[in-house]
């Protein structure tokens, strides 16, 4: 899957980083309430790319953040070790070279 948008999110008992990666533009660094009103404001914000999205997530909620956030289609999700990365930009980064 070619995309152009590569999401990172590290999570943490309070909050959720998300870091947002796109060709030729700025990164994008973002923190949310580790509540369902920080997931809500996250699927808010990744419903205004149409795009394919590819999402590294890590952290203490790593596998529900998956399951909530990455089973849309044309979305591709990985879960990742929090020792491989766990700072939102540095998970971003891993999205970008998953292929």
């Amino acid at each position: 899957m070619n995309s152009d948008l590569c999401i990172g999110i590290a999570s943490t008992n309070d909050s959720l980083e998300v870091a947002a990666l796109e060709p030729g533009k700025a990164a994008v660094v973002m923190k949310f309430p580790a509540t369902g009103m920080g997931i809500e404001g996250i699927r808010v914000f990744l419903s205004g790319y149409g795009d394919p999205v590819r999402m590294a997530v890590a952290g203490v909620a790593a596998l529900s953040l998956a399951l909530t956030l990455g089973n849309v289609c044309g979305r591709e999700t990985f879960i990742v070790s929090s020792s491989i990365a766990n700072q939102a930009m540095a998970l971003a980064r891993y999205a970008e070279h998953t292929a």
